[in-house]
């Protein structure tokens, strides 16, 4: 396992509150990885969990920037405010969460020109509950060998069967 493969990983399980390492588990990462002390020590962690904080920040923003609104939706799609609430409704379209009081943001992942890309409303269900947005905004564009190395927006929207990207998401609820 690499240092930056391992320091992702470290990065996703840091938090505030994490306990330091014990001996053992200090060691068995000295012997089996390529790690150095130097890269396990406080100020190490300390400034990757800083760097995820920032990083997961400037994702969030960039998804959020990047998102329709409900007007947006409706007018890309031509159709009434009424009937895109309704989808969001019926898991025809995925919204992210919001706070009381914003306006329903939609990510533009899921917009194929001025369709909705289709098979979500079998898919968006699929997803594990407690998936972040991002994970699901990753997972529904980046490349995967599974799909013929199209990401599950370009194999739906190519008429790819809906079957096998709900599999892929079934399993991510075993990651």
């Amino acid at each position: 396992m690499s240092v930056d493969a391992f320091m992702d990983i470290l990065r996703e399980m840091s938090g505030p509150a994490s306990e330091p390492l014990s001996a053992g588990e200090r060691d068995f990462l000295l012997e089996v990885t390529d790690l150095t002390e130097e890269d396990l020590s406080a100020q190490s962690h300390e400034a990757a969990r800083i760097q995820v904080a920032e990083d997961r920040t400037l994702a969030e923003k960039e998804a959020r920037d990047s998102a329709l609104t409900t007007g947006e939706v409706a007018e890309l799609l031509g159709r009434q405010g009424a009937s895109i609430r309704r989808s969001k409704l019926t898991g025809d379209l995925y919204a992210l969460p919001t706070n009381s009081g914003r306006s329903t943001l939609f990510p533009d992942w899921q917009f194929d020109g001025n369709q909705v890309v289709p098979g979500l409303r079998a898919i968006i269900p699929e997803f594990p509950r407690y998936a972040h947005p991002l994970t699901i905004q990753r997972f529904m564009t980046e490349e995967n060998d599974e799909l013929d190395g199209r990401s599950p927006v370009e194999w739906l929207s190519a008429g790819g069967a809906v079957e096998a990207v709900a599999s892929l998401v079934a399993e991510l609820a075993y990651e």
